[in-house]
């Protein structure tokens, strides 16, 4: 007995004097890779071999990275940056943004716009941790949206602007000289997404426009507006809704088209008030749009031209079945360089902003939710969401021991 005692005793003394630092990468992978991120950035400040790997090595870990808000602000180049999760924020400076608006992001590429000349815009998309930039062609200023297929480090994928109103269209590729137009027939739509190959836009009436990438390469090849096919499905809603006061969302969640509705007061004397949320599924089969009242382990943002879906589980946070939104504009089709005169609105027309927010946030399985009322900011354009990709994270907390 006191035999196995005097051996147990060895080895856990075995393991005190073990060098943790010379552990072989292969090993640390297999344990790294089991951890969540907000994990993942704390084991990265034991020793600078473990951040390495967490930080350089691990392949497939580029997209996963914590949610955070960026402030507006065209003429500085620093921006503040806030993470919810993390209760902190941070000031990047982005000499590349100076005089530019951050229409929205794609993970952590940001969508910057320099609007000239009062018609037409200079797009471009830059990667604020790896310095990566990618210019579009100049384009009309009555765009309001912009939609990415993936991410702009890949070969092949599809940028896609949208205006509702005008029911209009245009594509871009990489390699090609100009935008590829096309008009559409119908109803105008308010919000658009990528999901599972195709690009989604959801109508005022809720029905679905289906966009297949495949087309729109092919079409570009020839340069054929009339060759990009499109699909409209007749969407069945399983309540009744009301547009008038309603700003819908698209957000793709592991492969799932969900619409989120923000429910928001139509009343003059108080703009901007969101008093709900309700979330819905696309059920392909059936094409009808089903009500969600639990959203498992997943976190929604919700912003124009930002919108995403997080695991919770994979962030490593103890919350589950919410939405954070920005302080967006009630029309979808409405854009910051039309919006300057937002700032300092309430001084001029002597309204009281005490109390209003740039960002909110809701809990999904809260009952009824009759006492929630979120109040926006009127004084300035909202914030965007923005991926922080965990190699940064760690790097950072690297600086600042």
């Amino acid at each position: 007995m006191m035999g196995r005692s005097r051996n147990r005793r060895r080895k856990q003394q075995k393991l005190v004097n073990l060098d943790w630092t010379e552990l072989p990468r292969g090993i640390l992978e297999i344990i790294f890779e089991r951890l969540t991120v907000t994990d993942c950035i704390s084991v990265s400040d034991v020793c600078k071999a473990w951040r390495h790997v967490i930080a350089q090595e691990l392949a497939g870990w580029q997209s996963r990275g914590v949610p955070w808000l960026m402030m507006p602000g065209k003429d500085r180049e620093v921006r503040t940056c806030i993470s919810i999760l993390q209760k902190q924020h941070w000031d990047i400076v982005l000499p590349e943004a100076y005089g530019r608006y951050c229409w929205g992001s794609y993970q952590d590429w940001l969508i910057l716009v320099k609007h000239i000349d009062c018609f037409y815009l200079e797009i471009s998309l830059l990667n604020p941790f790896s310095r990566n930039k990618t210019d579009l062609p100049k384009t009309w200023n009555f765009y309001h949206k912009i939609v990415l297929s993936g991410l702009p480090i890949l070969e092949n994928y599809i940028c896609m602007l949208v205006h509702s109103q005008c029911r209009e269209l245009s594509f871009w590729v990489p390699g090609a000289e100009s935008w590829l137009k096309h008009k559409l027939d119908g109803e105008p739509f308010e919000d658009a997404v990528f999901c599972d190959g195709s690009f989604y836009l959801i109508s005022n009436d809720y029905n679905i426009w289906q966009i297949k990438s495949a087309n729109i390469f092919a079409s570009i090849r020839t340069y054929d507006a009339y060759g990009v096919k499109i699909d409209c499905h007749e969407v069945i809603m399983s309540e009744e809704q009301e547009n008038s006061g309603v700003l819908k969302y698209l957000v793709e969640s592991c492969g799932e088209l969900l619409l989120v509705c923000r429910l928001y007061n139509t009343k003059a004397e108080a703009i901007l008030e969101t008093h709900d949320f309700k979330v819905y599924s696309l059920d392909f089969s059936l094409m009808s749009w089903k009500r969600v009242h639990d959203l498992g382990d997943k976190i929604l943002f919700l912003g124009k031209c930002c919108s995403r879906s997080v695991s919770s589980t994979e962030l490593g946070v103890a919350m589950r079945n919410r939405i954070y939104f920005s302080n967006d504009h009630a029309a979808p089709w409405w854009n910051e360089w039309d919006s300057d005169h937002l700032y300092g609105i309430s001084a001029r027309h002597n309204l009281n902003n005490a109390g209003r927010k740039d960002w909110g946030v809701f809990s999904l399985g809260n009952g009824t939710h009759e006492d929630f009322c979120f109040r926006g900011n009127r004084d300035r354009w909202g914030p965007i969401w923005l991926t922080c990709p965990q190699w940064w994270c760690c790097r950072k907390l690297a600086v600042n021991r």
